[in-house]
């Protein structure tokens, strides 16, 4: 078999076939990016920076504030969460010489990260120096993000935790 470029067999020929079908694929697959690069460009200006930007300032600021506040605390959960199951969670805040504070406010905060409907919250109370308890009830099984904040005045210190609650 003679193969040259007069040789009207040469597209009969499988390599050159699969050439022009693979170069056909690749130029179609780069044009389709093309296209979606420019119908979608990435959105690197952002509308209201100044506004982010100092949301952001203020979250450093508190962070920090919390940190000087040398407040501790740990969030105590049942072993075994299970839904419509009514527990207990018990939170324990100390201050800087692990004793126990007196506190204006401790909020429990439950969120759904896959359905923020299902967030709620429930005010927590004092059960010793220091501990604070609530009694709670997932309506749904999953991952949920608790988040305890405790207020005195103007101070405030944060604690979350992530459980599991089981169908």
């Amino acid at each position: 078999m003679n193969i040259s470029q007069e040789n009207s067999q040469a597209l009969k020929n499988p390599w050159v076939l699969g050439l022009l079908v693979f170069l056909l694929v690749f130029l179609s697959a780069n044009a389709l990016f093309i296209y979606l690069a420019f119908k979608s460009p990435p959105n690197l200006v952002i509308e209201d920076f100044y506004e982010k930007g100092q949301a952001y300032a203020k979250t450093e600021e508190e962070i920090i504030r919390e940190k000087n506040l040398g407040w501790s605390g740990i969030l105590l959960t049942p072993s075994a969460s299970r839904v419509n199951q009514t527990q207990t969670y018990e939170a324990v805040i100390t201050g800087q010489n692990s004793a126990g504070l007196l506190l204006d406010s401790v909020k429990f905060f439950a969120y759904r990260p896959s359905d923020k409907r299902q967030d709620f919250s429930a005010d927590m109370q004092p059960s010793g120096h220091g501990s604070f308890v609530t009694d709670v009830s997932f309506h749904l099984p999953g991952s949920w993000d608790i988040i305890i904040e405790a207020r005195r005045g103007e101070d405030k210190y944060v604690l979350t935790r992530r459980i599991q609650i089981n169908p």
